[in-house]
């Protein structure tokens, strides 16, 4: 508002300093004085009457149900695909090894780690988890691993996509997101459903080939 200020006094200088060039064409119409309207009177008078009319409550609602169903369902993982052929299936590792950056050091500025240092979480905590990564809105792959499950003492279920109380509620069990695939890109999945473990100071991935009737791990 400053900046168009300043521009009509800028305007107005023009026409001053220019009066002797002018013509005088009489009044064309009722002429009102230049007055900018206030921008928070103008949001509050918006408000105002949006709150008279019901727009202001129904806006309220839909930003309400928009943020509830992304909660249930976040936006999916894309580029993953479903495999139905069991010779496509491959099985690889992830190594979580990873190089110091820079040096790590205590309160005291005591060298606790130092830069260009190798370390691998593995060495230190164990997974007991297994890890089943699946796509919920594929019924198959939820039937797949409501039975998968039942083979292993302990199973976390990260989805790429569906919804998660619905997925929940089928599984039994609490289950996770995977937001943004960032554990999908970190470990290297291209299909679902899949399942990763520890294996020694590595993480086994093992894909699963889905079908129709039947499905099966190889």
């Amino acid at each position: 508002m400053r900046k168009t200020f300043y521009i009509l006094l800028i305007f107005f200088i023009f026409l001053i300093t220019n009066i002797s060039f002018a013509k005088n064409l009489g009044v064309w119409g009722t002429v009102y004085p230049i007055i900018e309207e206030d921008m928070k009177e103008f949001i509050y008078k918006r408000l105002e009457i949006m709150q008279q009319n019901g727009e202001l409550e129904k806006a309220k609602q839909k930003f309400i149900e928009n943020v509830k169903e992304h909660s249930l369902r976040p936006a999916p993982v894309l580029g993953l695909t479903t495999i139905t052929d069991v010779s496509e299936v491959k099985m690889f590792y992830y190594d979580p090894t990873f190089v110091l950056n820079r040096d790590i050091e205590d309160a005291s500025g005591k060298v606790l780690f130092a830069k260009g240092m190798k370390i691998n979480p593995l060495e230190k905590v164990t997974l007991h988890s297994v890890l089943f990564f699946l796509n919920a809105d594929d019924k198959r792959q939820v039937r797949w691993a409501v039975d998968e499950a039942k083979k292993f003492s302990y199973v976390k279920y990260i989805l790429v996509q569906g919804n998660i109380k619905d997925a929940g509620d089928a599984l039994n069990n609490r289950v996770y997101f995977d937001q943004y695939g960032s554990l999908v890109k970190k470990f290297g999945i291209k299909h679902v459903p899949c399942v990763v473990l520890q294996d020694g100071l590595k993480l086994k991935i093992q894909e699963v080939a889905i079908k129709e009737d039947n499905h099966e791990i190889k």
